[in-house]
Formats: structure tokens, C-alpha cells, sequence
């Protein structure tokens, strides 16, 4: 019996996002824009042409994978309902999902580690818009949650972005469990600190 690959037949969808996760993995691996066409086309077992259909320019695709990285991580604040919740436990509850989306999504959290350093002008300029609106949100939320001023909810918000991506990249090296929630208890019972 001949030993083949059956390939299945996705639909456009499917067929997209299964590219897209493909671009997302190897921007992480390679960095931002350094993957080509080419390459998300071999790991997919699919044509070149095939990735065009779905990513017409090489800018499009930069575009398309910095769109869904930036709506993964601004999409975290979604679910967050401060409601009843002391500012404590909603900064260990954030903490808790940063922690998370590092491991179910590591190559997201390396895309937007590695955009965050990217400083060439249009790909900076897209970055600060994306954490924005992640500031705009955390910060609505801290807010809600404290009642602390709007400008202090926006600092503390900016300091919580920046601390977090400390924590996702110590999860990503690899420390242990007890010195991350050291990190964690630190960064919160400094931004209590100064909220109060």
C-alpha cells in the first residue's frame, strides 16, 4: 500500500487562519517580517501562490499578523470585571492571565516582545497605537476598580504594561514559579504602593 499524504481540504477560513498561525509562529521564530511568503507556504504543505491569495503584499501580511497579535493582547482586558474586587486582586488576576497567555500563546507574546523593541518608523507607530489602546483600557478598568485619579489610573496602567512584559519574559526564559510571583507581589505592592 503506497504510504501518502492526504491532505485535507479546508475551507477559506479555516484556510486563512491556519496561515495566519503559521505567519505568527514564524514571526516569532524569525522576527517581525522576516518570514516570507515562501516559508509560511512550506510549513503549510501549500503553494506560494496560495499564501498571496490570503496575504497579497508583504505588507499585508506584517499588517495582518501585527493585527492579530495586538487584538490578542488587547482582547485580555475584555473579560475583566473588576467589579467587588479589591485592587489587589485584580492586579494578581491580571498577573494570573498574563502568566496564562504565555503559555497557550508563546509565540504571540514573542511577536509583540519583539515588536515593543521595533523601532523603525512605520512598525513603531503601530506598536504605540496598539498599547494605546491597551493603556485606554487597563486603565478604564483600574479606575472602575479604585478610586484613585484617572491620571494615576493611566500611570499605574503604563506601569503594569511594562512590568508585564518583564513577566512574560522571564516565563518564556524559564524561572521558576517562586521568583515570578516574587516579581508579581513586588510590581503589585509597588503600584498599590503609589496608587495610594
Amino acid at each position: 500500500m503506497e504510504n501518502t499524504i492526504k491532505r485535507m481540504r479546508l475551507s477559506p477560513e479555516e484556510r486563512r487562519q491556519q496561515l495566519l498561525d503559521i505567519a505568527v509562529t514564524l514571526f516569532a521564530e524569525k522576527g517581525i517580517g522576516e518570514a516570507r511568503h515562501a516559508d509560511i507556504a512550506a510549513r503549510a504543505h501549500v503553494s506560494v501562490a496560495t499564501t498571496f491569495v490570503y496575504f497579497p503584499t508583504r505588507e499585508a501580511l506584517v499588517e495582518t499578523v501585527l493585527n492579530e497579535v495586538a487584538e490578542a493582547h488587547i482582547s485580555l482586558f475584555d473579560s475583566i470585571d473588576p467589579e467587588g474586587l479589591s485592587l489587589n486582586e485584580l492586579l494578581h488576576g491580571l498577573a494570573k492571565m498574563i502568566v496564562l497567555m504565555v503559555s497557550e500563546r508563546p509565540d504571540y507574546v514573542k511577536v509583540w516582545i519583539g515588536w515593543s523593541a521595533n523601532f523603525s518608523k512605520e512598525l513603531r507607530d503601530k506598536f504605540l497605537q496598539s498599547e494605546a489602546i491597551a493603556v485606554d483600557r487597563l486603565a478604564s478598568i483600574l479606575l472602575e476598580a479604585n478610586s484613585s485619579s484617572e491620571m494615576r489610573s493611566r500611570d499605574n496602567a503604563r506601569i503594569l504594561l511594562a512590568a508585564s512584559q518583564t513577566l512574560s519574559t522571564m516565563k518564556l526564559d524559564g524561572f521558576d514559579d517562586e521568583r515570578i510571583q516574587r516579581f508579581i507581589d513586588h510590581t503589585i505592592d509597588v503600584v498599590i504602593a503609589y496608587d495610594g
